[in-house]
Order: structure tokens, then C-alpha cells, then sequence
């Protein structure tokens, strides 16, 4: 039986990350953990293992929408911010209300 290539996990973490407005940086150290840059001023907002299952990188930034919308999570700048509102207004808007963040 042929075996099936599992995905780049790397790559799949770049592109959850990009949904957002965050991109994925050289590896801190020794190709584990990766720094995750905001996509417009470059600053560095946090980091992320290379450890995740597929799929997984994926659905936690999509289970932190609220706190990008909100500005709990993301670059002070507010480009995450701005990047939710542009994915889903009605969303972004929901996620205001339920966290109290600035429309």
C-alpha cells in the first residue's frame, strides 16, 4: 500500500496564521518554535510550535477570532483587527458586544 504524504505542517501553520494578518518567521529554536510577526508593522506577537497535528493550527486560530477581533490577541497596532472585521463583519461586530472591545 502507498504511503500517503502527510502535509508540510510548517506551511499549514503559515497559512492559519496569514488568515489574520500574522505571518510566520524563521524558527527560534532548532526548528520547534516559530515567532508570529504582524503582518503590517513586523512586531513580534508570539510564538508557535511546529508540533501541532494537521489541521490543528487552523482551528485555534479560528477558535481565537474573538480575541483578534477585540484586540485581545494580535499586534497593538490593531492590523488583526482590522483583518477580522474585513473575514466577517458580523462576527467582528458579535465579538465587540460580548467582549466589550472598541467598534
Amino acid at each position: 500500500m502507498a504511503k500517503v504524504p502527510q502535509p508540510d505542517i510548517v506551511e499549514e501553520i503559515r497559512q492559519a496564521y496569514a488568515r489574520v494578518g500574522i505571518t510566520l518567521d524563521r524558527p527560534a529554536t532548532y526548528g520547534t518554535y516559530y515567532r508570529l510577526l504582524c503582518g503590517a508593522c513586523g512586531k513580534m506577537v508570539g510564538n508557535v510550535g511546529d508540533r501541532l497535528l494537521p489541521g490543528m493550527a487552523a482551528a485555534l486560530v479560528e477558535q481565537q477570532f474573538d480575541l483578534y477581533a477585540t484586540g485581545g490577541l494580535g499586534c497593538p497596532c490593531g492590523y488583526q483587527r482590522n483583518i477580522t472585521r474585513g473575514l466577517d463583519a458580523t462576527r467582528w461586530e458579535a465579538a465587540q458586544r460580548r467582549h466589550g472591545g472598541a467598534a
